[in-house]
């Protein structure tokens, strides 16, 4: 039977409010620096505590919860928009000094810059060394910057590949491992209406796996930018090819993926982990969806996404009562709920070993094929020009979509000088 939120949530206060929680009597080894304490109302009431989210109404359950059992702290949570939108009022309140407490921040949006601030304190200053190994070390790699981890993961996940399963089976298709079988299988299955192939919107997260998978990288290890290079040229051309040659991606069709899909125009989709419950509903009874690794060419590596939860320097009291909140918002159990409700990844080796997690992936396969995944797991470390590089991804593969004469060489040299250029001028 499945516990409720209640019995989630006293479960995880009993971490968080305790002594193993990196807010106790400091009878654990930390990892950095701050100091912690009980968290005490002041004179004036409550500690209030703003947040600004990524989610409209997803964190109300758990607020309410944390609520309910911290009567001493208020958290005011607002809705920023998209990481994209967010990343830029991030930016704009540390220029007019009016930032929250709290922030909510995709993996690769301007974690460099924000860090660089000076206003934003390092996550792993409020941890233990026990607490920072309960988090999958791959998690970790993309909130980490000059060797310091400054946001921790709190919804991650990897993309994976859906496929219309009663589609394949009705022609009797195996679900393709590799890119060759997938353009293979794209070209039986498309016609009439129906396309083999896309990408969601967030077309970069895929192109990134494909250029690894090649044995290549977008970022060296030294940090030079590399995505003029051999492997990076020849995904952006196996996707101009796979518009215009073999005829399995519809052209300019990535924003309404999604729906395609949905509306069984779609064979195969690749896109975030963390979209088989709304796909699941959005579905319904329509045909049987079905969940794979995402296909490999020479080897098999897979990013992470999502978002993680930063705090901003302010006094003790409130960084005290803001690392309350995100230890219990990363908790085992908490974690684990959020991805039952969506598709995340929990991102605490502790939530798989509880009986309800276990057991939700029993009951439904398809949510445990991202987590397997996550043996392929590879993260590049976080550039200042992520931004810039994303960005440019996502027009390199507009202009193949419109252009089968286009050269991906030349188009990828462009976006290497450009970003070049702009690191010329980052400081």
């Amino acid at each position: 039977m499945k516990k409720s939120l209640a019995v989630l949530v006293a479960a995880s206060l009993a971490v968080v409010s305790g002594c193993g929680g990196g807010t106790g009597n400091g009878s654990q080894e930390t990892a950095g620096t701050v100091q912690k304490g009980d968290v005490k109302a002041s004179s004036a009431g409550p500690i209030t505590l703003k947040l600004w989210t990524t989610e409209k109404d997803a964190l109300k359950s758990y607020l309410d919860a944390f609520h309910a059992a911290n009567a001493n702290i208020k958290v005011e949570a607002e809705f920023m928009g998209d990481y994209d939108e967010m990343a830029k009022k991030v930016q704009a309140g540390i220029v007019s000094n009016s930032l929250p407490h709290l922030v909510q921040l995709g993996q690769r949006h301007a974690i460099p810059q924000i860090a660089d601030s000076g206003k934003l304190l390092p996550i792993e200053s409020f941890m233990t060394k026990e607490e920072i190994a309960d988090i999958l070390p791959g998690f970790w790699q993309r909130y980490t910057y000059k060797d310091k981890k400054w946001v921790i993961p709190f919804q991650s996940s990897t993309p994976i590949m859906y496929y219309n399963k009663t589609m394949l089976d009705k022609q009797g298709l195996k679900v393709p491992d590799t890119w060759d079988e997938l353009i293979e299988t794209g070209k039986k299955v498309s016609g009439n209406g129906v396309w083999g192939l896309n990408l969601n919107s967030d077309s970069p997260w895929y192109f990134q796996p494909m250029v690894w998978n090649r044995g290549g990288q977008m970022i060296k290890p030294d940090g030079t930018p590399n995505v003029n290079g051999k492997e990076a040229v020849e995904t952006l051309k196996s996707i101009q090819d796979a518009v215009h040659v073999s005829h399995i991606m519809p052209q300019n069709q990535i924003k309404t993926s999604g729906e395609d899909f949905a509306a069984g125009k779609l064979a195969m989709l690749m896109r975030s982990g963390a979209s088989l419950a709304a796909l699941k509903k959005q579905i319904g009874d329509k045909f049987e969806i079905g969940v794979a690794f995402l296909p490999k060419v020479k080897e098999r590596w897979v990013p992470i996404g999502g978002n993680g939860l930063g705090i901003f320097k302010s006094d003790k009291a409130h960084e005290e009562a803001a690392w309350k909140l995100v230890s219990f918002l990363t908790s085992a159990e908490i974690t684990a709920k959020n991805s039952m409700e969506t598709g995340y990844i929990p991102v605490k080796k502790a939530a798989f070993e509880l009986p309800d997690f276990k057991q939700h992936l029993t009951k439904d396969p398809n949510f445990k094929v991202a987590i397997d995944q996550t043996q392929y797991l590879r993260g590049e470390g976080i550039h200042p020009a992520d931004a810039l590089i994303w960005s440019g991804v996502i027009k390199a593969i507009e202009t193949v979509h419109n252009d089968p004469k286009s050269d991906p060489q030349k188009v990828m040299d462009k976006l290497q000088t450009e970003i070049i250029e702009y690191m010329k001028t980052y400081k």
